[in-house]
């Protein structure tokens, strides 16, 4: 079957699982894609063919060992591996080889599913960018800091992938690559093994190309049976179009995306309309800066005293603007936070999801920069559950898409709402 790279996972593991296809034969088909695109994208820090397939080869003679038993997976570089090092985009640790898994690659191991290498991160997943190039465009940014992640999933080289968000490491890119995205609520996945910069804000996310992909890995993350497809007979979800504070920041594509996105939903039946943002929404992404930088720069200390060349320029800025901050204004900015969210839960008695901006407009020409995080700071820096939804292409062929946010805890309930609302806005896919 010549197309099984370009097959979701769950699709992957139903074919597998009634022998229509082995495991060593999905393999063999993504590294063959890899071996054609790799060259142009650069989604890789570290891959070794041989001993992917060797995985592969023992996977044909076993009987299933869960919901994801064959399907192929790729790995973020600041995700722990025991037979593959983890240098988290940079060079300082380069020949890192870590002795354990991270908990969550050894979840989806425990489950059948097969790695296949480390994907390209930003230097400690922040922004310098890494080499990776936007497969719809390679003279675009794919994103970042989950650059290599994003690309090598909207690139079928896997339908999988591991990423991360501090700020907007995955929503980001997911929406630069035209692919799902999902950050679950704070702390919603096992983060050991998972490189820190900011306690408070980091969180594990997945990537796919179908939004069922994403609510197959949440089940198998969380230890629960897997999840059924989504339903709403009975009841449509209510979605709100929330602009924001900074709507105008962003491109007229992106505000047109959104609008769209909202008067398909709503032709569809879903019980919906438009909420204005509250004014403290306004405060929010200089106070998600203050966090950000006030604990990284106490988090990876070590790494800025070993000073310039080490550490890129905009990694050492980050840490010498968090070395400044008061501890009086790290606390004013976690009242803010906490204030805001209280705001945030009123909002939502109102409705289920909130259709928001993903990234500023479509993915940004040349790879110096991985592109503004204006729009995921607020919902990263509130903890909430989101997720990216692509949703069209412009007029040079680069993604669009949208992003629906929910009430934190409410996981579950985004994942079913995002699978319906895909089924809107990407009947075919």
């Amino acid at each position: 079957m010549s197309d099984l790279c370009r097959r979701s996972a769950h699709d992957l593991a139903r074919l597998i699982r009634i022998r229509e296809v082995k495991p060593s034969e999905v393999m063999q088909a993504h590294l063959e894609r890899i071996a054609l695109r790799e060259p142009v994208l650069g989604a890789f820090q570290y891959l070794d063919a041989d001993r992917a397939m060797d995985r592969a080869l023992a996977a044909d003679n076993r009987q299933s060992d869960g919901p994801l038993h064959g399907v192929p997976f790729v790995i973020k570089d600041i995700i722990d591996t025991d037979d593959m090092p983890t240098g988290w985009g940079s060079d300082l640790y380069s020949n890192r080889q870590p002795v354990m898994n991270a908990a969550c690659v050894q979840m989806l191991l425990d489950v059948g599913a097969i790695p296949i290498g480390k994907t390209v991160t930003t230097e400690f997943a922040y922004f310098r960018p890494g080499k990776t190039a936007n497969p719809h465009n390679p003279e675009h940014t794919p994103g970042g800091s989950s650059s290599g992640s994003a690309a090598a999933v909207a690139d079928f080289m896997a339908p999988l992938a591991f990423g991360s968000q501090t700020a907007a490491s995955l929503i980001r890119p997911a929406a630069y690559c035209g692919v799902y995205g999902f950050r679950p609520t704070i702390h919603g996945y096992p983060l050991f093994g998972v490189m820190g910069l900011s306690p408070s804000l980091d969180t594990l996310g997945v990537l796919a190309r179908h939004p069922y992909d994403l609510a197959l890995t949440d089940a198998v993350l969380r230890g629960i049976e897997s999840p059924q497809r989504a339903r709403f007979e009975d009841s449509l979800p209510r979605i709100s179009l929330m602009r924001g504070p900074h709507w105008m920041d962003g491109s007229i594509e992106m505000r047109d995306t959104c609008t769209r996105a909202m008067s398909a939903i709503a032709a569809a039946g879903s019980d919906s309309g438009e909420i204005a943002h509250p004014a403290i929404l306004a405060d929010l992404t200089a106070a998600h800066h203050t966090i950000m930088a006030y604990e990284a720069a106490r988090l990876r200390l070590d790494e800025f005293e070993k000073g310039l060349p080490a550490i890129s320029p905009q990694f050492h800025a980050l840490i010498e603007a968090g070395l400044k901050i008061s501890e009086a204004d790290y606390q004013h900015a976690l009242i803010l936070r906490d204030r805001a969210e209280l705001v945030l839960e009123q909002i939502f008695g109102d409705t289920d999801a909130l259709l928001v901006p993903s990234a500023p407009g479509s993915a940004p020409v040349g790879l110096e920069a991985t592109g503004d995080p204006l729009f995921s700071r607020m919902w990263n820096l509130l903890q909430v559950p989101s997720i990216a939804i692509p949703f069209g292409v412009n007029q040079n062929g680069l993604p669009l898409g949208i992003q629906l946010v929910a009430p934190k805890g409410y996981d579950a309930r985004l994942l079913d709402i995002a699978q319906w609302v895909s089924n809107i806005l990407n009947p075919l896919g």
